[in-house]
C-alpha cells in the first residue's frame, strides 16, 4: 500500500498509530486466555504476549476486535467520511469471507454482532429485490438516493454488549479536528449493531476521551470527575445516561480492582469501567495497564483492546513495548493505515449533519435511516482483501494484482458517478510482514469482491468448542 502524499503531523501519527497498535496488542494479549475466569488468571497471570490458548493463534494474531476496527478504519479512509452502510458492508465481508481477519476466517464474533449482521444481510436482499439492484452492485452503492432509503440501524434497543466499544478508535482518530462530530459519530458507529442507549453513550464518552488525548490533555484532565460537565458542548443536547455518567464521574477509581467490583465482562458498562480502571491505575505504563486489563479475566481480549485504544493514543506508539509490537500481525499495514487516517482526517470537509436523537434511533420499529446521516463522498469500491474463485480467503497482507484492479475498475465503471472522487488510498500495494499460512495468493477476477451468498458455516473458523462470544 502506498503512503499518502505530503507531510504528516508526526506527533499526531504517533498517537493514532499507538491507538490502533494498542488496540491490536490488547486483543492479541487477551486472545489466548479469553473466557478464562479471574480466579484462573489470579493463579496464572498473563505476563507476556503468547500464542496458542483459546483460539490456537500465533503470537501477535488478533481476533474480532481488531478485525472490525480495521473494517471501520478502512471505510472511513476509503469513503473519506462516515458512511454506515459501507461500514456494515465491510463487517459483512469479515463475517462471510474473513476480510481483515488475521487468520482468513471470521471467529470469536459476538452474538449481538452476528445477529445485527444477519439482519443487515437480510435487509440487503430485500432492498435489492425492491429496487432492482443486481447483487454484484449491492455492496458498492454510491447513489445517495438509494443510500437514503436503506435503514442501517440493524440492532434492537436492548443490545448493550462491548462489541460496540471494542472497534471504536478509528472514529475519533479520523475526526480529530471536529470534537462534536468525533463524539456523535462515535456513538452512531456502535449503535448500528448495538442499539441500547448505554452503548451509544459509552462510545460517545470514550470517543471524547480519545479525542481529548489527541489534543494534549493530561491524564488528570482526562480522568477528571467533572470531564463531562466541562465538555458538554461536545455532546450537544443529548446528556449521558446515568450508567455512563456515573463512570464519567470516576466510579472506576477503585484501588482493589477486581476485589472492589471491577469486571472484564461483555456488558458495555462493565467493559468501559474496567478499561478506565486499568488506565487510571497503570502508573503511566502501557505494559502494566494492558496486562491488568487482561488479568481481570472473562472477556480478556476486548477489555484489553478497549484499554489499548485510549492508552495507546495517550502514551504513543513509540512508548508501547517493542518486544510486543514486533509481533503484531500486519503491523506494517496498520501503521500505513494510520498515516491515511491522519491524511484523510485532516482533509475531511465538514458538511451538514442531520442525525436523529438516540431515542428515535434505538427502536426496532423506527430504525436509523441513512437519510438522516452525512452521506460522504464515495471514494473506494475495491475491498482490501477478498474471496477468490476457489472459495479461499485472503487476510491482510496479500498484494493486489494491478491488472486485476484495472479489470475491476473498467468492468465496474458504471458503479461510479460524478458525485464522488476517489481517495488516494491505494489498493495496489497491500503488504505486511506476516501472511497467514492458511491462505493462498489472491487471484483477482474482473469482479473483485466477495460473494454475497456464501454459506457462513463454511467461513466461520471451526475452533475448540466452536465458540461464539455471547457477550459482544
Amino acid at each position: 500500500m502506498q503512503e499518502p502524499p505530503g507531510l504528516i503531523d508526526e506527533k499526531l501519527l504517533d498517537q493514532i498509530s499507538g491507538s490502533l497498535i494498542g488496540l491490536a496488542l490488547g486483543d492479541a494479549l487477551g486472545a489466548h486466555v479469553e473466557f478464562r475466569p479471574h480466579e484462573y488468571l489470579f493463579a496464572n497471570p498473563v505476563k507476556d504476549l503468547e500464542g496458542g490458548g483459546t483460539w490456537g493463534l500465533k503470537k501477535g494474531q488478533f481476533t474480532d476486535d481488531t478485525s472490525m476496527a480495521l473494517c471501520l478504519a478502512i471505510s472511513l479512509v476509503a469513503r473519506r467520511g462516515f458512511v454506515p452502510y459501507d461500514q456494515l458492508v465491510r463487517y459483512k465481508w469479515w463475517f462471510e469471507s474473513g476480510y481483515m481477519s488475521s487468520t482468513g476466517c471470521c471467529f470469536d464474533i459476538g452474538a449481538a454482532t452476528s445477529q445485527s449482521l444477519q439482519e443487515f444481510i437480510y435487509r440487503q436482499t430485500i432492498f435489492a429485490k425492491k429496487h432492482h439492484i443486481p447483487i454484484e452492485k449491492l455492496d458498492y452503492l454510491s447513489d445517495h438516493s438509494l443510500l437514503r432509503k436503506f435503514k442501517v440501524h440493524c440492532s434492537t434497543s436492548v443490545v448493550a454488549g462491548n462489541g460496540a466499544l471494542m472497534r471504536l478508535a478509528p472514529v475519533p482518530l479520523f475526526f480529530h479536528n471536529y470534537p462534536k462530530d468525533a463524539i456523535e459519530f462515535s456513538g452512531y458507529s456502535g449503535q448500528i449493531t448495538h442499539g441500547d442507549t448505554k452503548a451509544y453513550d459509552a462510545c460517545r464518552y470514550y470517543g471524547a476521551l480519545i479525542y481529548a488525548t489527541l489534543h494534549d490533555y493530561t491524564k488528570e484532565q482526562l480522568l477528571d470527575e467533572d470531564f463531562y460537565n466541562k465538555h458538554k458542548e461536545w455532546f450537544g443536547d443529548k446528556p449521558l445516561c446515568e450508567e455512563i455518567k456515573k463512570i464519567s464521574e470516576g466510579s472506576y477509581k477503585k484501588e482493589g480492582g477486581y476485589k472492589d467490583g471491577i469486571r472484564g465482562k461483555g456488558y458495555i458498562v462493565n467493559a468501559l469501567e474496567a478499561a478506565l480502571w486499568a488506565f487510571w491505575s497503570d502508573n503511566n505504563s502501557f505494559e502494566k495497564g494492558v496486562l491488568a486489563a487482561v488479568n481481570l479475566g472473562d472477556d480478556t481480549d476486548t477489555t484489553a483492546a478497549i484499554y489499548g485504544q485510549l492508552a495507546g493514543a495517550y502514551y504513543g506508539y513509540k512508548n508501547i513495548p517493542i518486544k510486543w509490537v514486533e509481533h503484531v500481525y500486519a503491523k506494517k499495514f496498520i501503521l500505513n493505515l494510520s498515516r491515511w487516517i491522519v491524511y484523510e482526517g485532516v482533509n475531511w470537509k465538514k458538511t451538514e449533519i442531520l442525525l436523529p436523537s438516540p431515542q428515535s434511533a434505538v427502536s426496532t420499529s423506527n430504525p436509523l435511516s441513512v437519510e438522516h446521516q452525512v452521506l460522504a463522498e464515495y471514494t473506494g469500491n475495491v475491498p482490501l482483501t477478498q474471496r477468490n474463485s476457489g472459495n479461499k480467503t485472503v487476510p491482510i497482507g496479500k498484494q493486489a494484482n494491478r491488472r486485476g484492479i484495472l479489470e475491476f475498475e473498467n468492468s465496474h465503471d458504471h458503479l461510479r458517478s460524478n458525485a464522488y472522487t476517489g481517495s488516494q488510498f491505494n489498493l495496489d500495494d497491500i503488504k505486511s510482514s506476516n501472511v497467514s499460512e492458511q491462505t493462498t495468493e489472491l487471484k483477482l477476477s474482473p469482479v473483485f469482491r466477495p460473494s454475497p451468498f456464501i454459506k457462513r458455516k463454511q467461513n466461520i473458523r471451526k475452533l475448540p468448542g466452536n465458540k461464539i462470544n455471547a457477550a459482544n
